[in-house]
Order: structure tokens, then sequence, then C-alpha cells
């Protein structure tokens, strides 16, 4: 894509939000999203006045049914979302088929997808426009950020139009930013990562500190203030560095999904399944559990990292699902899989001696995870 066909955001829902606004998402719209998403892309909607419309999960990509896709759309259809979950494309060739026959433009959701490629093409490039996050704990990190890649001309003109209206961060928040991507890359440890995780949960969830989830959009679906913002110097300067390290991330990523997958056919068990026409990114590598819960104290007591991504249909909301217009039960699938999921870090981070240790803990507790659908 050229320059003038992306923009910078603060965050990566602040760039979905800028292409709903473009495609004009307004009060009684719908858009089909998969339930097995993220809070913030149902507040981006609802912030428009529009209607997140849920559709369920296939079980073995955690992406959205295609099957289901069809009997969705209704007459109020403004476009459909389709995710590349834990780093795994949307199976795109039959949603866009389905979407061109209705004229309902598609977005990727790519922000747990940069770096995979659908049958030769790069996540992002597909359909008329993708949003990217670099958040903590994204393919390659700006600590906060994000971005939109959009083809059609046009509707690139209006996303960057929008862009150029927000704010730019405020020189305290950008000295925030640069203050936790130091303590991150400085302070991080294996034996702090459970107490500074759930730390870090509390101050983002208590609105002192921001965070990829802050209080204000887990407990309302009213526009936080300071939502809209282009993105920071920091963001990009960190994004630069973070880009020539790509490769090496990338690799490092698919080195230890393919131990996983041993570790996990060794055990008997099905590896996660990938279609020949996808090259899936392994931004976290998922695994099912009986118990989740106790499948973290578990972890915690051996220092193993765990990943809790995704804890709901709409992460991390787990009551009051109805506020973001989701009816408990209406996605079977997305609920019994968010109900079991946890996560193997792909993270470079991720040292030789916690990897051994990884395994080694599957390796005594592999009776508690469930066989991936066949």
């Amino acid at each position: 894509m050229e320059p003038e066909q992306v923009a910078l955001f603060w965050k990566g829902r602040v760039g979905l939000y800028a292409i709903f606004r473009a495609l004009g998402v307004g009060a009684g719209a719908e858009v089909i999203v998969p339930a097995f998403t993220c809070v913030v892309v149902s507040n981006a909607i609802l912030y428009l006045g529009a209607k997140p419309v849920y559709i369920d999960v296939d079980p073995k990509t955690f992406n959205l049914a295609t099957g289901l896709l069809e009997q969705t759309i209704g007459p109020k259809t403004k476009c459909i979302l389709a995710q590349n979950t834990f780093g795994l494309s949307a199976d795109l060739e039959p949603i866009l088929k389905i979407a061109q026959r209705y004229q309902i433009p598609v977005i990727e959701d790519c922000t747990h997808g940069f770096g995979g490629t659908y049958h030769g093409q790069i996540n992002g490039t597909l359909a008329q426009a993708s949003f990217f996050s670099t958040q903590w704990n994204k393919p390659f990190s700006t600590g906060w950020g994000g971005f939109t890649a959009v083809r059609d001309e046009a509707l690139a003109e209006k996303v960057r139009a929008l862009e150029e209206e927000m704010q730019l961060p405020a020189p305290g928040q950008e000295r925030m930013l640069q203050a936790q991507l130091w303590a991150r890359k400085n302070l991080l440890s294996p034996s702090l990562y459970w107490p500074i995780l759930r730390l870090y949960r509390r101050l983002s969830n208590s609105g002192i500190i921001p965070g990829s989830s802050e209080g204000g959009e887990l407990q309302t679906t009213i526009m936080p203030e300071g939502y809209l913002l282009a993105g920071g110097i920091v963001q990009a300067r960190e994004g630069l560095k973070q880009l020539q390290r790509w490769p090496h991330i990338r690799e490092r990523r698919l080195e230890l999904a393919a131990i996983y997958d041993r570790t996990l056919e060794k055990l008997g068990l099905l590896k996660l399944y990938v279609p020949d026409h996808i090259s899936h990114s392994y931004l976290k590598y998922p695994l099912l559990v009986k118990n989740r819960a106790a499948f973290f104290v578990l972890a915690e007591q051996h220092r193993i990292r765990l990943g809790d991504w995704m804890l709901s249909p709409i992460h991390p909301v787990e009551e009051k699902w109805e506020h973001w217009g989701y009816l408990r039960g209406s996605c079977p699938v997305g609920e019994h899989l968010s109900r079991h999921v946890v996560n193997l870090l792909t993270d470079l981070d991720l040292t030789e001696k916690e990897v051994k240790r990884t395994i080694t803990f599957l390796e005594r507790y592999w009776g508690e995870i469930l066989p991936f659908p066949s």
C-alpha cells in the first residue's frame, strides 16, 4: 500500500472507529462481528449509535463461521468485520464473495494478524479496509498504538482526514508511554510476570494508567474522554525500531509454535489447525483446558507465563453482556471456547529455559488439556 492509504492512531480501536465513520456507519446501522472479539470493537460500533450483530465462530479456527454469514446479514447490515484471531486469517474468500453479493464492505481486523498471509496475500490487503494494533503483546509493539490500511482511495482519503482532525497525544501521555516501554524492557521478568500483570490490570481498569482496556471501556458504552487521538512521536519511533526486528520476531514465533505442535502431537493430542492456504503469524498459541482458573493457578505455581485472551465472547467483559448487545447463549461455540481457552506465549523474550519449563508443565498436566475439534 502507498503511504497515503495508511493512517496512524493512538490506539488501533480509534482507527477502526475512523473506518466506520468513513463508511457512514451510524444510528440504526448494524455491523457483523465474531462472538470471540474484544469489547473495544463493540464499543467503536456503539459509540456511533450503531449495533453490533454477533456471529458464532468456527471451533477449529476461532474465526467467523462463514457458513453462518449469509443468514446473519440483514437489511441494516452496513459492514462485516473479519478477525485474524491469534494471528490466523479469517477465511476471506467466501466472506468477500458473500459481501460482494450484498454490496457490503468487509473490514479486516488485523489486530492479531500482522505478518500472516491468505493465499499468499498479506493480511490486511484483501478487504476494502483493515486496522492493526501495536499495543502490548501485539505482533510488533509500540506500547499503545495502531494504524489503518485502506485499499479504496476515496475511503482512505476520508480516514486520513479524520486522523488529521484528531488531537495529538499530550506531552504527559508521551512521557507515560516512554516510561512504560522502559519498564517493560528493563523490569519485567518471568518471576514478576503474574504479580505485574495483575497490578497493571488493576491500575488500567481503574484509570490510573492507560492500558489496553481501560475502566470506562469495560463499564459503559459511552465514548471516554480523550478517545479520539492520532498517533504520537514516541509510537512512530518505537514502531520503526520494532519493524526492523520483525523478521527475527516472526521467525521466533514460528519456531515456538512448531515446538508446541510437536509437544501436543507427542502427547497424543491434535495440534492447532492451520489451513494449507493460510500462513499463521502465531501472536498466541491457543490451548483449550478443562478448568481455566485451576490451570492458571498451576501455571503460576510452576512459574509458567500464560496469556488469558479471550475470557469471553466480548473479551475481557465477563458479565452484563447485554450492555454491549450480546445475548447470552446466542453463540454457543464462542462462549465454549472463551470458557476454556488459554494462550501459550510466542513472545521474543521467552527464554529457552522457560520454553523447556513450559513443555515439562504441559507433559505433566496433559490430562487437563482438552483436544482441539477434529
